[in-house]
């Protein structure tokens, strides 16, 4: 097998353990793993334009809109339309949303930090390095061809 097929199938594996991890986490939260992604864009930058989070996830319109929709139903933001142009709508988190946010942070952390034990500073540094070369490649190389 050839060197780059050795790294898809790990970083299937990896992505697809991870996932069902946080899967079984956020169970007790009532949330997913895409709402998970949205509340830590909003956590950082609350009132994002609904559009501008979809681009920030690489998700289109609707598939955004069914996040937005479950969270929305949760009570965890809500949508509002901007004063200054009603066809602009932003999205705000609400106060259950901010409450379980260091819990949820927290179990983010300690995940991150099981998966790289026994890693130096060196190895993290060169892990996130080679991680964000591959971020780079595929944003100019892969996204542009996705309709």
């Amino acid at each position: 097998m050839a060197s780059f097929e050795i790294v898809n199938d790990l970083i299937g594996v990896i992505h697809r353990c991870m996932r069902r991890f946080f899967e079984s986490q956020m169970k007790r939260y009532d949330i997913t793993p895409p709402q998970f992604e949205v509340l830590v864009i909003l956590w950082n930058e609350d009132g994002l334009v609904l559009s501008d989070l979809g681009r920030r996830l690489c998700r289109d319109g609707p598939t955004i809109t069914g996040i937005i929709d479950r969270l929305e139903k949760k009570k965890l933001l809500e949508r509002r339309r901007n004063t200054r142009d009603r066809r602009v709508i932003q999205v705000y988190l609400t106060e259950k949303a901010w409450e379980i946010k260091d819990n949820l942070m927290k179990m983010q952390k300690e995940a991150g930090m099981n998966i790289t034990g026994g890693f130096s500073d060196q190895d993290i540094k060169t892990l996130e390095e080679l991680l964000h070369k591959v971020l780079t490649n595929v944003e100019e190389k892969i996204m542009p061809h996705i309709q």
